[in-house]
């Protein structure tokens, strides 16, 4: 008799998201009128979705923790596809320019559920109506709660929570809701407590039943989430390192830490944030790290290339001329590296969501201090294409400039390498070297016999 009961209290926690529409009138996600034509539309529009969307939060933890499993049931495809179309009418309720790309998702379904828990301490309901504070934009007397209309693109009219609510949502929260939620269902903690996203991956039941230790509070997340981004950042440190024990050459050794380090960070933040569900301001501070990383061993990997491919192109050009100076070659690699570097510095910095191309153009008179801070570097760069272009030196030649005496080893974009007779190194500048009497001892003319 316990088995039959259990099981039919089973299939009525898994039917509570279609009951609980059935009871509206409504049957599913299809039914759903999402228009933001109107504040008050708006509103309507948002609290159906996230109003769905809990439900079916709520069911799946329920379905596990009557049985007290260590798995999540399974997630059929219309679940998965509902829960889909709802997280997007949720996201779009929200103008979320300010936030940047690779964290709107994540941050914008915190938003929405913090969001959602201050409209019901609040006593907001669909029937609210709003108070115009000028064009564009409302308010919901009493509270801080404020809507506004989007004034470009093709969404352009639809009115959206602001962006101004949207960054002050997190202190709201603290103020309004606080910890006053704590004995009830909170979506906003389940979201950012349980890994996965909204609804979690079987495995995930497996963290109900971690010690009361690894689940305590530490900041927005628990501490078994604070955990795993330290394993998983350890890991993407660690492995890379032990990677470069296997090679001896130092170009490949460090060319394979590099590819090992930025595949690592490239699938470390998927994990870290999308399946152990690090939320606020961890999430953002992982992510970043993870991005550094990532764009760090690209650059590192292009500059390798670059002297692999200056390298390369020196070998084949010796072997059809003997006299060709292969130092242009690696001067032309180095710069072009240099560039692409440059480039991938740009696009991951503005990628982070910093408006680099913004402050590039507007410069202006600080591009005038930046332009002369660089005049040195400039200066041996001209001054190194000027001494490929003079014809004076290059790689191999012998020459006496005092104090300066021995065979050219390299010519970079900044110095000078040469190998002295009692085998030091001596680095010059190229402006500097540019600027010496340079005798070169390997173009002597040798000297007629006498008759």
């Amino acid at each position: 008799m316990r088995t039959v009961v259990a099981f039919i209290l089973a299939i009525f926690i898994m039917a509570l998201p279609a009951l609980a529409a059935a009871s509206d009138g409504e049957g599913g996600y299809a039914d759903i009128t999402v228009d933001r034509s109107t504040p008050e539309k708006h509103l309507a529009t948002f609290l159906t979705a996230v109003d769905r969307t809990v439900l079916r939060m709520k069911a799946r933890e329920w379905a596990r923790s009557y049985y007290d499993a260590w798995f999540y049931p399974e997630i059929d495809e219309q679940q998965a596809g509902e829960i889909e179309l709802l997280k997007k009418d949720v996201l779009d309720s929200m103008d979320l320019s300010a936030v940047p790309e690779w964290r709107r998702e994540s941050a914008g379904l915190e938003t929405a559920f913090m969001l959602w828990e201050i409209l019901k301490a609040e006593g907001v309901t669909k029937a609210t109506d709003f108070r115009k504070l000028r064009d564009g934009l409302w308010v919901i007397p009493g509270t801080y709660i404020q809507v506004g209309t989007i004034g470009s693109g093709m969404r352009m009219g639809d009115v959206v929570f602001t962006a101004d609510m949207v960054a002050s949502v997190p202190a709201l929260y603290d103020a309004v809701v606080g910890t006053r939620n704590r004995q009830g269902f909170s979506p906003y903690r389940y979201l950012t407590e349980t890994p996965g996203g909204l609804l979690p991956p079987r495995w995930a039941g497996v963290t109900q039943k971690l010690p009361g230790v690894l689940r305590w509070d530490l900041g927005s997340n628990t501490v078994f989430q604070w955990l795993i981004a330290a394993l998983i950042l350890a890991a993407v440190l660690a492995i890379p390192v032990a990677v470069g024990y296997l090679f001896r050459r130092r170009g490949l050794r460090w060319f394979a830490q590099a590819v090992a380090t930025g595949l690592l960070s490239l699938y470390a933040t998927g994990i870290v944030v999308d399946q152990a569900g690090l939320s606020g301001a961890g999430a953002t501070v992982m992510t970043l790290v993870f991005m550094t990383l990532f764009y760090g061993a690209f650059i590192v990997c292009v500059l390798i290339i670059g002297e692999w491919v200056g390298t390369w192109l020196s070998a084949v050009l010796t072997k059809s001329d003997k006299t060709f100076d292969t130092s242009i070659v690696r001067l032309g690699t180095r710069i072009a590296s240099a560039m692409a570097a440059l480039g991938i510095v740009i696009y991951g910095i503005s990628a982070a969501g910093v408006p680099v191309y913004g402050i590039i153009a507007g410069f202006g008179v600080g591009g005038l201090a930046v332009a002369l801070a660089a005049k040195p570097t400039l200066e041996n760069i001209l001054a190194g294409v000027i001494l490929f272009l003079d014809g004076s030196i290059k790689v191999g030649d012998t020459i006496d400039s005092s104090p300066l005496s021995g065979t050219v080893e390299d010519i970079g974009m900044r110095s000078t390498r040469i190998r002295a007779e009692d085998g030091s190194l001596i680095t010059v500048t190229n402006s500097e070297l540019a600027d010496k009497v340079i005798r070169n001892v390997s173009r002597r003319v040798a000297r007629p016999e006498a008759p």
